[in-house]
């Protein structure tokens, strides 16, 4: 009995050290690993028809990523409270020349950088000193309101092209790419 249970233990030991790997799939900035999937890992990108598809991989090949795509959604639940719903889709394959883009850092809040808040201040800023001189009886375009009046559309417009140049997400080119790391 013993002998068997030996033998049964090492084919398990010997199947399990050669059984295949699948390769890594690598999210590159110029030179730089940014972040890498394996086998089922989950991953959220922009599909070449410009739709973003969550899913888990399946399968990496030498040139595509085979998915089990899902759709992730927020439903009313019992007594109206709120829960997470999970709708598996199925299978897809993806060469990694049709994914396009890559999600910004979801950690990241992007308040400061997009230029909502310098929007929003400045704009709150104009309202604000329009209402006060209004109802003070002051003249709204005077010589020394409409220099603070300029100064927050300055502000204004600095974080609204602040707002132009803001990406949250990654898309693939010259300095971004994907790239797929066979295991040998």
């Amino acid at each position: 009995m013993r002998p068997f249970l030996l033998l049964l233990i090492l084919l398990f030991c010997f199947h399990s050290a050669t059984k295949a790997q699948s390769g890594v799939l690598v999210f590159k900035k110029k030179n730089q690993n940014i972040q890498s999937w394996v086998k089922d890992d989950f991953i959220h990108f922009q599909y070449v028809t410009t739709q973003w598809i969550d899913g888990k991989i399946k399968r990496i090949s030498k040139d595509s990523v085979f998915l089990n795509c899902y759709i992730l959604r927020q439903v009313a639940g019992a007594f109206g409270l709120p829960m997470m719903d999970t709708s598996w889709i199925g299978p897809m394959g993806v060469h990694i020349s049709e994914i396009i883009g890559m999600p910004g850092n979801r950690f990241k809040s992007g308040m400061f950088t997009n230029g909502s808040l310098l929007k929003l201040g400045s704009a709150g800023y104009i309202f604000l000193n329009l209402f006060n001189s209004l109802q003070k009886g002051e003249a709204v375009f005077a010589s020394y309101n409409l220099r603070r009046i300029g100064i927050a559309a300055g502000v204004f417009l600095v974080g609204h092209l602040q707002s132009l140049k803001y990406k949250s997400y990654y898309r693939m080119g010259r300095k971004y790419s994907m790239q797929i790391i066979a295991a040998q």
